[in-house]
C-alpha cells in the first residue's frame, strides 16, 4: 500500500438513526471506520488517519495522526445531529490535508454518504476536477434504501468521474440492509482486498452497488475482520496498559514531590533550631572570652601594682639601709681615734687642726638635714 493521510469524512446526520444496518447507521459507520483505520495504519507505517463529522456543520475531530487511540475515542463521542453537507466536508478535509506534516504523504479522502446530497451535480463536478488537479484522491461509500432510489448514484459517479486519476478513486454502494456495512467495505476496491462484484443487473466497476460477502466468497472477509479486530483489540489493551503505567508513575512522581515539599518547613526548622543553638553556644563563648579576658586584665594590674609596691619597697629598703650607712659612717667620724689617725695618714700635723671644730661641724650638718626632712613633712 502507498504511503498516504487519510481523511475519514463521516455522516453522523438525522438518517443515521435508521436501523437497515445492524444495530444503526452511526454504529456500523464506526465499525467500519475501525476497520479502515487499522488497515491504513498497518499497510504502511508512516500512513495516517483522521476523521471530521459533516453532521451540522463539518468538524475536524482529529488530525491525520497514528494514534489510533485518540481517533476512537473522538470517534465514540460523535453524536447525531443535523444535516449532512457534503460539499463543506470534502472541502474541509482537502484544507486539513493540505496542511499535513509529511508531505510526501499521498492525501486520500474516505467519505461515508447515508444521505441524500442536496447539491447540484455541476458544483461537484468542479469540486472534483479541483481535487484532481491537486493530486488528492477520494473514495465514497454510499448506503442507504434511500440512496438506491434518489439522485445519489448519479450524482456521486459524475463526481468520481471528474477526481479519478489512473483510477486512484473508487464509488462503492452498499445495497439496502440488512447487512454488515464493514464486511460490505472490507471486500470492496477502497481497501484493495477484491475487485468489487456487479449488483442490481450493472456491470462491474466503480458505479455498481457491491454485492455482499455472504455471496461472494465471505468466508475469508468473515476471518478478514475477525484478524482486524482481534489487532485492534490487542493495540487498545497495550495502549490502556501504557497509560494506566504512566499515570501510575506520574501520581508516585506527585506524592514524592509533596513529601519532599512537606519535609522542607521541617529541615528549614531543624536548621533555624541549629543556628539559633550556634548563635546562643556562640553568645556564651563570647561571654566566657569577655570574663577570661577581664580575669586576665584585673591580673595584669594586680601583677602591676605588686611590682609597684615591690618597687617601692625596694626603694625604701634602699633608702634605709643608706640611712643607716650613713649614720654608721657618721658614728664613725664622730670618733676622736678615728680622725686622728686620719690625720696621721695625710701628714697634717695635728697642732694645725682643731680636731673639735670638725667634730662640731658634723654635728651641725645633721641638725640642717634633720631640719629640712621635718620641713618637706
Amino acid at each position: 500500500m502507498p504511503l498516504e493521510a487519510v481523511m475519514v469524512c463521516m455522516d453522523n446526520s438525522e438518517f443515521q438513526r435508521n436501523g437497515d444496518y445492524s444495530p444503526n447507521r452511526l454504529i456500523a459507520q464506526r465499525e467500519t471506520i475501525n476497520h479502515i483505520s487499522l488497515s491504513k495504519t498497518e499497510s504502511n507505517m508512516e500512513s495516517t488517519v483522521g476523521l471530521l463529522t459533516m453532521g451540522g456543520r463539518a468538524k475536524v475531530l482529529c488530525a491525520p495522526t497514528r494514534n489510533l487511540g485518540a481517533l476512537m475515542s473522538e470517534l465514540k463521542e460523535v453524536q447525531i445531529f443535523g444535516k449532512c453537507d457534503f460539499l463543506a466536508g470534502i472541502k474541509t478535509a482537502q484544507l486539513a490535508l493540505k496542511n499535513r506534516q509529511n508531505k510526501n504523504q499521498h492525501p486520500r479522502i474516505i467519505v461515508f454518504v447515508g444521505s441524500p446530497i442536496d447539491c447540484d451535480q455541476k458544483k461537484l463536478t468542479k469540486l472534483g476536477t479541483q481535487l484532481k488537479k491537486n493530486n488528492f484522491a477520494v473514495d465514497v461509500i454510499n448506503f442507504g434504501k434511500e440512496n438506491a432510489a434518489n439522485t445519489n448514484v448519479e450524482k456521486l459517479e459524475a463526481f468520481i468521474n471528474a477526481v479519478n486519476n489512473d483510477d486512484n478513486s473508487h464509488l462503492v454502494n452498499i445495497p439496502p440492509g440488512p447487512h454488515v456495512l464493514s464486511d460490505m467495505v472490507i471486500t470492496s476496491s477502497i481497501l484493495g482486498n477484491a475487485p468489487q462484484p456487479a449488483a442490481f443487473g450493472t456491470p462491474g466497476g466503480n458505479s455498481g452497488f457491491a454485492g455482499g460477502n455472504l455471496t461472494n466468497g465471505g468466508g475469508g472477509g468473515v476471518g478478514a475482520e475477525e484478524e482486524a479486530m482481534l489487532a485492534y483489540a490487542l493495540r487498545i489493551s497495550m495502549e490502556e496498559a501504557r497509560d494506566r503505567q504512566q499515570n501510575t508513575e506520574e501520581s508516585k512522581e506527585e506524592s514524592k514531590k509533596d513529601e519532599e515539599s512537606k519535609g522542607e518547613p521541617s529541615k528549614q526548622e531543624d536548621v533555624a533550631g541549629q543556628d539559633g543553638g550556634n548563635m546562643e553556644l556562640d553568645e556564651v563563648d563570647d561571654d566566657v572570652d569577655e570574663e577570661d579576658e577581664l580575669a586576665r586584665a584585673m591580673a595584669l594590674s594586680m601583677a602591676v601594682e605588686e611590682a609597684d609596691d615591690d618597687a617601692e619597697a625596694q626603694e625604701e629598703g634602699a633608702d634605709a639601709d643608706a640611712g643607716d650607712v650613713d649614720d654608721e659612717i657618721m658614728q664613725v667620724f664622730k670618733e676622736e681615734k678615728f680622725i686622728e689617725d686620719l690625720i696621721d695618714s695625710t701628714g697634717v700635723q695635728k697642732d694645725d687642726i682643731d680636731i673639735q671644730k670638725i667634730l662640731d661641724f658634723g654635728d651641725k650638718e645633721e641638725g640642717k638635714d634633720e631640719e629640712e626632712d621635718k620641713g618637706k613633712k
